[in-house]
């Protein structure tokens, strides 16, 4: 029996297609599955969906079809940090979720090209993040709204009904919460996961109002003096924290603490995107609308708000594995 390691929290049914072109057997030839027999660890970072059981759900109906495929499933807190520990050494999966430390340089030297971006290009998007000189080494999961993840029933209940639309008024929305409901964190940072402070750095070209701003941060040497986009975004974040906006202790803060803290309406905001507000809904019992992503609240130079939308992780292939020409994708967001 054939072992393989997958790493990502592709949905396994999306998951079959690139895997089994990429290590099946001639007994796959058939196209029924039923004869295929592999054991997969499949390693994701979709913590709430494995507590709440969504993954045994996925791998029942995988099952269905590849009744003989042994799915072994693990959810990583802090998938990131994990993999890229992982890839020090040989064996770090076969499919994987490309860590955002991975510089494109790099890209070569662990991952298989997916093809010409510019082919890719075609059919898929948000394709910028893992492409090196016109090749392309990883498809994205999903695609994001980037901003505040808001509870609006902490905000309506401090007799907030509106989104500020200055970080001025954002600050002071905050001291608002913090004075009329005591019992809650105005702003929860998930300092301790460290991928969640990459959500700031992501509003920059928003409150630049720039989708090319990155172009114009490399050619200069003074990013943060006062204006500047990256000195609104991080000075919000400071100001928030040296005003005592923030959770106690961001040493010690937890992701699954801060979902189930702001589905209980114990969190105002967290700086994060669209693909946290159904993990905060599935904790709720009711007024699950309440929960929504709200720009940065900044006006661009050009009297319009902006939110940044792109792609989550990256599916990346890498290069010990043999693919099976042609290789299909199957990709499914949620």
């Amino acid at each position: 029996m054939k072992k393989r390691y997958i790493f990502g929290s592709l949905a396994i049914t999306g998951l079959a297609a690139l895997t089994l072109a990429a290590c099946s057997s001639k007994t796959s030839s058939s196209g029924t599955g039923k004869n295929i027999k592999a054991t997969i660890t499949f390693v994701n970072q979709k913590t709430d969906m494995h507590s709440n059981g969504m993954w045994k759900k996925y791998i029942a109906e995988f099952n269905k079809e590849y009744p003989n495929i042994t799915i072994k499933e693990q959810a990583l807190n802090n998938y990131d940090q994990t993999e890229q520990t992982r890839m020090s050494s040989k064996n770090f999966g076969d499919v994987v979720a490309i860590p955002a430390a991975v510089a494109p340089k790099d890209y070569p030297n662990f991952f298989s090209s997916l093809g010409k971006t510019k082919d890719l290009e075609k059919k898929y998007t948000s394709l910028q993040d893992r492409t090196y000189k016109g090749e392309q080494y990883g498809l994205p999961s999903e695609v994001n709204a980037n901003g505040f993840v808001v509870n609006w029933n902490v905000f309506k209940k401090a007799g907030i009904d509106k989104w500020p639309t200055t970080t001025d008024e954002f600050i002071q929305d905050l001291k608002t919460i913090k004075a009329k409901l005591p019992d809650v964190t105005p702003l929860y940072t998930n300092y301790a996961c460290g991928w969640a402070l990459v959500d700031w750095d992501f509003q920059r070209s928003s409150v630049a109002g720039d989708p090319n701003f990155d172009l114009a941060l490399a050619k200069t040497d003074k990013p943060f003096t006062e204006g500047q986009p990256m000195y609104t975004i991080y000075n919000t974040l400071y100001t928030a924290a040296k005003d005592g906006l923030i959770n106690h202790d961001p040493t010690t803060d937890d992701w699954n603490t801060s979902v189930s803290q702001m589905a209980k309406n114990k969190v105002a905001v967290m700086m994060l995107a669209t693909w946290a507000v159904p993990q905060v809904q599935s904790q709720m019992s009711s007024n699950k609308d309440a929960i929504n992503v709200e720009p940065f609240p900044q006006t661009a130079p050009d009297g319009k708000t902006y939110m940044l939308v792109g792609g989550d992780y990256n599916w990346g292939l890498i290069k010990t594995v043999k693919i099976k020409k042609p290789l299909r994708i199957g990709l499914i967001g949620w």
